[in-house]
């Protein structure tokens, strides 16, 4: 059976949706686009989301200036 080659927009809003809220606050405020099975596949790899999210932040003020 072929797979997608992009997830469906339901699986991404399940990952969306069990991200920790600050990150999903962090990511739709963003302005570039952030992939949530990304983000969730290094938390689950042992990635703190705090770590994640201070990551955004920064990106954010770099791109902001």
């Amino acid at each position: 059976m072929m797979q997608r080659a992009r997830p469906s927009p339901a699986e991404t809003m399940r990952a969306f949706d069990s991200l920790p809220k600050p990150l999903r606050q962090a990511i739709a405020g963003a302005a570039f686009v952030y992939d949530p099975k990304e983000i969730s596949a290094r938390i689950l790899n042992g990635r703190k989301p705090e770590t994640i999210l201070r990551g955004i932040a920064r990106y954010e003020r770099r791109a902001a200036q």
